[in-house]
């Protein structure tokens, strides 16, 4: 069936006649009367009722027509959703991040995405961070932002900051009268690291072990706010992220001697994505929003 066809006849209810339909479609007049005339055949039935004054619809005309009209109503929707798509600026986009991240970094950023990407519907999904690269490879979600490194052949990524770790005690501890701390009085210090699956537990101690410093607890907390709680009771001192100390002033930070503890975090997407051109102007975007 032409959809042509269709359009033809929804014209011709709405301009009621011939001549007047055939100027709003832009074509003859014999050619809009042939294309009505080839849908009454390949239907079998009649459409128009015809006469010298004029023509009128047939109680089967009234039905096809109606019927045209939600036909025609959703080749417009599919049209407007083709343009959508066609633009990668706009419509639903699903973006990731690991739980010592997404609750802190989100809420920083979401005021400038709505405002620099208005057209943009932007689902905030958290997962650790096995999670984040199934999804990403599964194409459910378009983009993570996720801590490096990580060896994704299918991914590529663009960073979008660093951040330092500073060692966090309850404003209590003996240690709240310092504004550093060597790795050496580190050392001495009870200290809580999250549980296994946690990526900040991995940079966590990718430091400890490079600083000589050992876990010393025999127990781990299962999530940053359990840890942040911990923590201030004055049960143990952890290393916390710049963006998680900044969002809990309840506890005291001391910024580590030599440095060494860090983090640098960026957006993932794959390779093969029909947003990168996206992607990357979001690296480019957000990375200029951490720029000293």
């Amino acid at each position: 069936m032409n959809l042509q066809a269709l359009k033809y006849l929804l014209a011709l209810n709405q301009h009621r006649g011939f001549h007047r339909a055939a100027e709003a479609c832009h074509v003859s007049q014999p050619a809009l009367s042939i294309q009505i005339k080839k849908l009454e055949e390949e239907l079998g039935i009649q459409l128009l009722e015809r006469s010298n004054k004029g023509f009128f619809f047939t109680p089967a005309g009234k039905e096809v027509l109606e019927r045209a009209r939600i036909v025609m109503q959703q080749v417009a929707e599919i049209e407007a959703l083709s343009e959508l798509w066609n633009d990668p600026y706009a419509g639903p986009i699903s973006l990731g991040a690991f739980p010592t991240l997404a609750p802190y970094y989100f809420p920083s950023i979401i005021d400038h995405l709505v405002d620099s990407y208005p057209n943009l519907q932007v689902n905030l999904v958290e997962e650790k961070t096995h999670i984040l690269l199934e999804r990403l490879n599964a194409g459910t979600i378009d983009a993570a932002f996720l801590a490096l490194p990580e060896n994704e052949p299918a991914l590529e990524y663009g960073a979008i900051f660093s951040e330092e770790f500073y060692v966090g005690v309850a404003p209590s501890h003996p240690l709240a009268k310092r504004k550093t701390i060597t790795p050496e009085l580190l050392a001495k210090e009870k200290l809580l690291l999250l549980e296994e699956g946690h990526c900040l537990r991995g940079q966590a101690l990718e430091y400890c072990s490079t600083a000589g410093i050992g876990e010393v607890l025999n127990f781990r907390a299962s999530s940053m706010e359990t840890l942040l709680q911990m923590v201030a009771m004055g049960r143990a001192v952890s290393l916390i992220p710049d963006c998680i100390a900044q969002r809990n002033p309840h506890l005291h930070y001391l910024k580590l001697k030599g440095g060494g503890a860090a983090r640098t975090i960026a957006l993932f997407w794959r390779k093969s994505s029909v947003r990168r051109d996206l992607m990357l102007e979001l690296v480019d975007d957000l990375s200029r929003e951490h720029a000293p």
